[in-house]
């Protein structure tokens, strides 16, 4: 009986972050299996643990030096594959699932914030909720798919299986924003002596681009956002607050972030970045991980634009990580309306309090987690010969934070202290603001439910 109550009182939340972990070292352990590593042996642990971590997570970080295709089977490929599609929709999926399915257990205030948190009038709406997700993914990779297969069949012209599985496998990693690829260590690079992208025609190569782009975009918005645009039921005037912020932070970030490469990197005589280039970066900088550009060739500068897209991330309810487009957008608010003495309001809507603290609050702890997770890995790496530039393993800590995967090639060098931090990060970035909200809402319902409170008091601050 003592059991059957445990399991009954057990955090929705803590069941979705066990969920998190068992498919993560479920993976790791079929990718340690020899049928999944391409010399028929047993694989490092660590490096399965972190590549099962990158791919549950949606982040695009690897260990392989090769490449994916070099180092993993065909069967090691799908598994990837399916832990990036749980990665990607499992956080929402499985939080659907579990109201769902414990609907009569959760108190009053846990159903409330589950039906704001999908933006459903009842929990009786969570079912058609994931359909909706699991259609729009589905039609989203299938589109996907059938766009990537011209450029494939192009890379691949005497195997039409590679080609229809590079294509699927592409277009999976890219509407989840995992950035994973099978064209070596690379990615969409050219120039770097992998012939799969050095002989490839340019109209093609522009053409893969672009359509990544897509699926990260649409990938990275939001799923309620997705719903409400083809709905066809609203005028952009009409759409919820909610919309509105999303694709106002999202277009202001993808085009501001293509301005300030091209301002740090594209006025370059050396490796100079082109227009289209800073425009992949700034999309791909959002979560995903593909690589159009060098990143070991970007400036200082253009490191710090890149981790401040990647910190950002994209938006709620997607496939992306980082602190997300909305936590961005109130904290900038709360701070031009601060600074000219007026309250917190846009789009002919005011926020509370209780949102600016919520958002300050990620900013801080996810900060903190970052800084910490930097000194840990700068002290383990302090003698390994591979590692010289302490600027590369900050933009692996904010790659990883923000479930983005883009790095400066440093990744595989790594000691096994430094992948067991970059794994946790990579795991926090992931589910850490859901989970952290959740955490301030209950703090923040507890002392509502006071029938006391204290006499506020101002006093100087800095």
């Amino acid at each position: 009986m003592d059991t059957i109550k445990k399991r009954k009182t057990l955090s929705p939340y803590l069941l979705v972050i066990l969920s998190f972990f068992v498919i993560i070292m479920l993976g790791a352990f079929l990718l340690c299996c020899p049928f999944s590593n391409t010399d028929g042996q047993w694989g490092n642990f660590i490096d399965s643990l972190f590549t099962a971590t990158s791919s549950t997570c949606v982040t695009g970080l690897s260990v392989f030096v090769d490449g994916v295709a070099a180092e993993l089977t065909f069967f090691g490929q799908i598994i990837m594959a399916i832990m990036i599609q749980l990665g990607g929709l499992g956080f929402v999926t499985i939080l659907a699932f579990i109201i769902t399915l414990f609907k009569r257990r959760l108190q009053i205030k846990d159903r409330f914030f589950f039906a704001q948190a999908v933006s459903a009038e009842s929990i009786g709406e969570m079912t058609k909720f994931v359909r909706k997700i699991i259609f729009i993914s589905f039609c989203c990779e299938m589109i996907g798919f059938l766009l990537y297969l011209p450029v494939f069949f192009q890379i691949f012209p005497k195997d039409t299986g590679k080609a229809l599985w590079n294509s699927l496998f592409t277009s999976i990693s890219a509407f989840n924003n995992a950035g994973f690829d099978l064209l070596g260590n690379t990615s969409f690079v050219q120039g770097l002596g992998n012939p799969l992208m050095d002989n490839l025609p340019t109209w093609a190569l522009y053409y893969l681009k672009s359509v990544t782009m897509l699926l990260i975009i649409f990938g990275g918005l939001s799923f309620l956002v997705i719903m409400e645009i083809f709905s066809f039921k609203k005028k952009p005037s009409q759409y919820r607050t909610f919309t509105k912020i999303v694709l106002s932070t999202t277009i202001f970030l993808i085009l501001g972030g293509t301005v300030a490469l091209l301002l740090t990197d594209g006025l370059k005589s050396y490796q100079r970045m082109s227009p289209f280039d800073a425009l992949f970066q700034s999309v791909t900088c959002r979560t995903a991980g593909f690589a159009g550009y060098n990143q070991a060739n970007l400036s200082v500068a253009g490191r710090v634009v890149s981790c401040i897209l990647m910190y950002i991330g994209g938006s709620p309810l997607s496939t992306a990580g980082g602190i997300k487009t909305t936590t961005a957008f109130m904290i900038g608010l709360a701070m031009y309306k601060y600074l000219r003495g007026k309250k917190v309001a846009a789009f002919k809507r005011s926020y509370s309090s209780k949102m600016v603290l919520k958002a300050t609050s990620l900013l801080i702890i996810s900060l903190s987690a970052i800084l910490i997770s930097y000194l840990i890995v700068v002290g383990l790496e302090t003698n390994n010969s591979y590692i010289s530039d302490r600027g590369e393993i900050i933009y692996d800590i904010f790659s990883a934070f923000g479930t983005v995967g883009l790095s400066t090639g440093i990744t595989p060098y790594f000691s096994w202290g430094s992948k067991i931090v970059l794994c946790f990060l990579m795991f926090i970035g992931r589910l850490g603001p859901m989970t952290l909200f959740q955490v301030f809402q209950k703090n923040m319902d507890k002392d509502e439910l006071l029938h006391y409170a204290y006499v506020e008091e101002d006093f100087l601050i800095g």
